[in-house]
């Protein structure tokens, strides 16, 4: 429905615009086009520019209110940063309830490489007793 506004609201807008260039000015030299309503219309064209530009307008601002009324109907109550709190409430909850491994070498085959081999502990031995 937005979007529909939208598009109709830039339609009316680019509309309107052409129709306001169109009109002669009150003043006297001329307008962008100097004349050009006058001419499309006869001499009743002065009158159905000034109602047809007056309509537009009213459409344009309805259309206005509209769009800047629209967002209020599809707010939530939640705010991003409660959104975001939410969300990092639910993966540390994921987190804990997730167990953590007992055997840190399965922790390291988890994520895809061999661990490594454990090293035992070599006994020295013992040193040979010197003839004198």
């Amino acid at each position: 429905m937005s979007t529909l506004l939208t598009v109709l609201h830039i339609l009316v807008a680019f509309l309107l615009i052409g129709v306001v260039l169109i009109q002669e000015p009150k003043s006297v030299g001329g307008g962008l086009f100097s004349g050009t309503g006058q001419s499309l219309l006869g001499t009743s064209g002065k009158n159905f520019w000034t109602r047809f530009t007056t309509g537009l307008a009213v459409v344009f601002f309805v259309l206005c209110l509209g769009l800047a009324a629209l967002p209020r109907n599809h707010m939530t109550d939640s705010s991003i940063a409660e959104e975001i709190q939410q969300k990092q409430a639910a993966a540390a909850a994921q987190a804990a309830a997730k167990p953590a491994p007992v055997n840190p070498s399965a922790a390291s085959a988890d994520k895809g490489s061999a661990p490594a081999p454990a090293a035992a502990p070599v006994k020295a031995a013992p040193a040979p007793a010197s003839k004198k």
